[in-house]
């Protein structure tokens, strides 16, 4: 079964934002219907706090996909993130992530998931203490629906000619794509790699 999830009081990502993102990611495939859930928790509670997110998680069961606009929705910290993750690994769910039109489940390589970990840092080394659009944020790039392509073809080799190739863009589009997602950090292993629980789900359903 298919589910949308979005989240209200988020002042970077409003309800219009993710909605937008979300149906036009299932008009493109084709997806006709989906449960939508949304949660009002305040950004300040943690989400061991978030009883109905609980809830909502462990009611869905193996093989539901589960669609959300990106992963910050979820939590702003980084650890809550990893713990939403391990419980969509045990319980072998779909989480598709429409900013970027990526697919997380159990059999996802690891790199995918921590570049997505790694923006989710970065944006909050750079977040200000005042509102507004943080300086050297990451906007959203065309990019994205390529992240996966990209950083595959820098494992096995290519080159950034090769890649731009491949993609139909510029060399200097694709370079500077590379360098603003840290991606060549990545494949190099020069950014840590966040160790994905794999085992049980750590939120417990408890209220």
């Amino acid at each position: 079964m298919d589910y949308i999830y979005m989240r209200s009081h988020i002042e970077k990502y409003s309800i219009a934002i993710q909605e937008k993102s979300i149906q036009e990611y299932l008009h493109s495939h084709n997806i006709k219907e989906a449960v939508t859930y949304t949660e009002s928790a305040p950004t300040s509670k943690k989400l061991d706090e978030r009883k109905e997110l609980k809830e909502f998680i462990h009611s869905l069961t193996a093989g539901d996909r589960l669609f959300i606009y990106d992963l910050r929705v979820i939590s702003q910290r980084v650890g809550e993130v990893v713990q939403f993750l391990n419980c969509i690994f045990n319980h072998n769910l779909q989480l598709i992530v429409t900013k970027y039109a990526v697919r997380i489940q159990k059999e996802t390589p690891a790199y995918v998931v921590v570049s997505l970990l790694n923006q989710l840092r970065q944006e909050n080394r750079n977040e200000p203490m005042h509102k507004g659009r943080p300086k050297g944020s990451l906007s959203k790039s065309k990019f994205d629906a390529f992240r996966d392509t990209i950083i595959m073809m820098l494992k096995e080799g290519y080159s950034v000619s090769q890649i731009a190739k491949k993609i139909g863009a510029s060399r200097s589009s694709i370079r500077d794509y590379i360098t603003s997602r840290e991606l060549d950090k990545i494949v190099q292993g020069e950014i840590s790699s966040l160790k994905l629980p794999h085992i049980s789900c750590e939120i417990n359903n408890k209220g």
